[in-house]
C-alpha cells in the first residue's frame, strides 16, 4: 500500500519547513545552532538541529532531523541531512542532501557554475549525474535568512520570493504574510512572538505553514496542516530534543472506512460514491475513468468506471507535446535504463495490442517483485529492478518505466483503494499507487501490486513519479468520508 509515499511527502515537508524560515541572529559572522523538537498528531516522534558556520566569509547551513512513526506494528524512522554553503549575501554556492528511509539511502549533491547546476544523483548506489539550468534568483537558507530581515517583522506586511528544494531540485514560489505579536506556549512557557504565515505553490496545491518567531528572527515554532493532522516543530533543549520518542500511528490516521464491504464482483463494476469533505481543500480528479461532480461544495459525487473496451496500438505515434513528454525518462523513472528496456521489450515481444501489452507488464511486475515490503523507502524504478521488493509505489514506478519503455506513454496515479482487511483494519481504503497507460485516446489504469484495476480505486492525483507530484494528498488524505456507496 502506498503508505511510503506519505512517509515521502512528511520528508520532503521538513525540508521545506527548513527552508522556509529565518534560523539565525542578525549578526552576518555569528556562529548559531538550535534544537527542536517534533510533534506528529500531538506527540513528540523525534528531533532537528539546524546549524549556522560563519568562516572566510563562507556560510555553511546545516539541517538534521530524525523521524520516528508507528505503521501498525512497524516503526518507521526517517533521517535527513540537509546543507548549504553561500555566500554571506546568500549566493548559493553548493548543496548537498541525505535522506534515510527504512532500508533506502538518497543523497545528492549539486554544485553552481555560472548559470548551471551540476548535480549528483545516489540512490541506492545507482548514481546520476544532470545539469541543470540555475535561477540565480533562487534561495537556499542564508538568501531567505537576509530576506526576511530585509523586510522585517511589521504587522500587515508580506513579500514574496523563489525558494530551491534540494531534495526535489526545484524552484517553488512562496508568500510571507507577516501578523500580530502574540503570546505563545512553548513546552510550558510563554513568549511573545511575531506569527508569520507562509504560502507555497505545487501547481494547484497551495501548503500553507504558521510560525513564531523572536525579535532576533530565530524560529520558535511551527505549525502545519498535514493530511488530517498537524505536524508541529518547538524549539526546545539538546536534552528534550534528544529525549525518547511517543511515537504515533499516524498513518492509520489516513484510513477511510468504507460504510459498506465490497465484494469482488461489484468492484469490477461501475461504482459511484458520496463523499463529505471535512475540508475545501481536498481535491478529486477527473480521468477517462473518473468522474467527479460537486466539487464545489462540500459533498462530492465520483463516478468510477473501469474501461474494459478500450484498445490500441503501440508505440505512440503522435503530436500531442503532453503525451510526447509521457515517454520522457526521470530520476524516478528510468525507462532509458538498457536492461529495463530489454526486458519490458522481451515481455510484450510481438505483441500487437496496447491493451495486451500493458496487461503483460502488470502481470510481469506483480510477480517480478517477489518481496512486498512495506519497510522500503520511495525506491525508484532501477533500484527495484535490482533488489526485486517494495510496496504498490514501486510496483507503480517500475510498471510506469516499462510502459514507457515499450513507447507506452505512462504516469503514476495516486490515491486510495479499498481492503476488506489492513493493518489490523477491516474494511478501510487505504493509500494507494498504481500507474496509467495513454491507450486508445483515454488514460487507462494497471495496478501489478493487486490484482488489477477495479472501481474501488479512487484518484487524487497524478505525476510523473516524483513526489512532489502529489502533494494533493496533504490536503486530501484524513480530510474526507465516504457516506455511500452504490454499484451498477
Amino acid at each position: 500500500m502506498n503508505i511510503d509515499k506519505s512517509k515521502r511527502i512528511i520528508s520532503v515537508l521538513l525540508a521545506i519547513v527548513y527552508l522556509l524560515i529565518p534560523i539565525s541572529a542578525k549578526a552576518f559572522n555569528k556562529d548559531d545552532s538550535e534544537w527542536y523538537a517534533l510533534f506528529l498528531a500531538g506527540k513528540k516522534s523525534g528531533y532537528s538541529k539546524i546549524e549556522r558556520v560563519v568562516s572566510d566569509q563562507i556560510v555553511t547551513t546545516s539541517v538534521t532531523t530524525l523521524l520516528q512513526i508507528n505503521r501498525g506494528k512497524t516503526q518507521i524512522q526517517l533521517k535527513t541531512i540537509e546543507q548549504s554553503t553561500e555566500t554571506l549575501t546568500g549566493e548559493v554556492i553548493s548543496f548537498s542532501s541525505m535522506e534515510e528511509e527504512g532500508t533506502t539511502r538518497r543523497t545528492i549533491t549539486g554544485v553552481i557554475e555560472g548559470a548551471v547546476l551540476k548535480v549528483s544523483i545516489d540512490h541506492g548506489g545507482n548514481v546520476k549525474h544532470r545539469q541543470l539550468p540555475w535561477d540565480n534568483s533562487a534561495l537556499l537558507f542564508e538568501g531567505q535568512r537576509l530576506l526576511a530581515i530585509e523586510h522585517g517583522l511589521v504587522e500587515g506586511s508580506s513579500y514574496q520570493s523563489p525558494n530551491f528544494l534540494i531534495g526535489a531540485l526545484q524552484v517553488v514560489q512562496t508568500k510571507v504574510k507577516i501578523g500580530a505579536t502574540v503570546p505563545v506556549e512553548l513546552l510550558g512557557k510563554v513568549l511573545k512572538l511575531t506569527k508569520t504565515t507562509t504560502f507555497i505553490e505545487f501547481g494547484t496545491t497551495t501548503l500553507q505553514m504558521v510560525s513564531y518567531v523572536d525579535e532576533f528572527y530565530h524560529f520558535k515554532k511551527m505549525q502545519i496542516p498535514l493530511m488530517g493532522s498537524q505536524l508541529e516543530m518547538i524549539a526546545t533543549t539538546e536534552q528534550y530534543a534528544l529525549s525518547s520518542n511517543q511515537l504515533s500511528d499516524f498513518f492509520l490516521r489516513l484510513f477511510v472506512s468504507s460504510p459498506v464491504a465490497i465484494k469482488t464482483r461489484q468492484a469490477n463494476a461501475a461504482a459511484k460514491y458520496s463523499i463529505v469533505r471535512h475540508s475545501l481543500d481536498a481535491q478529486f480528479v477527473e480521468s477517462s475513468e473518473q468522474q467527479v461532480s460537486g466539487s464545489a461544495s462540500g459533498i462530492v459525487s465520483i463516478e468510477i468506471t473501469p474501461l474494459a473496451d478500450v484498445d490500441g496500438k503501440f508505440p505512440y505515434l503522435g503530436q500531442d507535446n503532453k503525451i510526447v513528454q509521457s515517454l520522457a525518462p526521470n530520476r524516478w523513472v528510468q525507462n532509458d535504463d538498457p536492461r529495463l528496456v530489454n526486458m519490458a521489450k522481451n515481455v510484450v515481444r510481438n505483441t500487437v495490442s496496447a491493451r495486451r501489452a500493458a496487461q503483460q507488464l502488470e502481470r510481469f511486475v506483480r510477480n517480478y517483485i517477489v518481496q512486498k515490503d512495506l519497510n522500503v523507502g520511495y525506491a525508484s524504478a532501477s533500484q527495484v529492478l535490482k533488489t526485486k521488493r517494495g510496496d504498490c509505489t514501486e510496483h507503480a514506478l517500475l510498471l510506469t518505466a516499462m510502459l514507457k519503455a515499450v513507447g507506452i506513454p505512462a504516469r503514476v496515479a495516486t490515491g486510495v483503494v479499498y481492503m476488506a482487511e489492513f493493518l489490523d483494519q477491516q474494511q478501510v481504503f487505504v493509500p494507494h499507487a498504481w500507474a496509467q497507460a495513454y491507450i486508445g485516446g483515454k488514460w487507462l489504469s494497471f495496478d501489478a501490486s493487486l490484482a488489477g484495476f477495479d472501481s474501488t480505486h479512487i484518484l487524487f492525483a497524478v505525476g510523473d513519479g516524483d513526489p512532489m507530484a502529489f502533494f494533493s494528498l496533504i490536503n486530501t488524505l484524513g480530510n474526507f468520508e465516504i457516506k455511500a456507496i452504490t454499484f451498477q
